[in-house]
């Protein structure tokens, strides 16, 4: 079956929508925590590329697993928007971004790569997989390091 959404795209508006409403809300301002220049650049490299790839991707659920692959990429929206509304229901503390939600460490970093890696696979694009899989590492460690 051929979802008929002829780019990927929606992938990284899904995740970016928050983080949108987040930069035009007021929220205290961050320590400015010390990230080392090269991970912050790595990070920056894969967020760039999480972005655009889908774009070049259609979404197709003609692939053996693709059923499972949709179900767990929908599970982490949900899981990642619950988090953003503890976090902005929670009076946008600063804690909230990083503090374990269902039991699961740091949400809000989380979600969003399980997410791609699922999306990934929906998109059968391997490019995504690898650009997903270094957004995760720079992405998660650059938040443990700043919360």
């Amino acid at each position: 079956m051929h979802i008929p959404i002829k780019s990927g795209a929606i992938i990284p508006f899904l995740i970016l929508l928050p983080n949108l409403i987040w930069f035009l809300v007021p929220h205290p301002a961050s320590d400015n925590a010390t990230v080392p220049l090269a991970l912050n650049i790595a990070e920056n490299i894969g967020r760039v590329a999480i972005i655009i790839i889908p774009f070049f991707y259609s979404l197709t659920l003609g692939r053996r697993f693709s059923i499972v692959a949709l179900v767990i990429a929908c599970l982490a929206l949900a899981f990642y928007y619950a988090a953003w509304i503890r976090y902005f229901a929670g009076g946008r503390a600063t804690a909230l971004l990083g503090a374990a939600f269902i039991g699961i460490p740091l949400p809000l970093a989380v979600a969003p790569v399980v997410l791609l890696i699922a999306s990934a696979y929906l998109l059968g694009s391997w490019p995504l997989l690898a650009a997903s899989m270094w957004f995760g590492i720079a992405h998660i460690w650059v938040t443990t390091l700043t919360l």
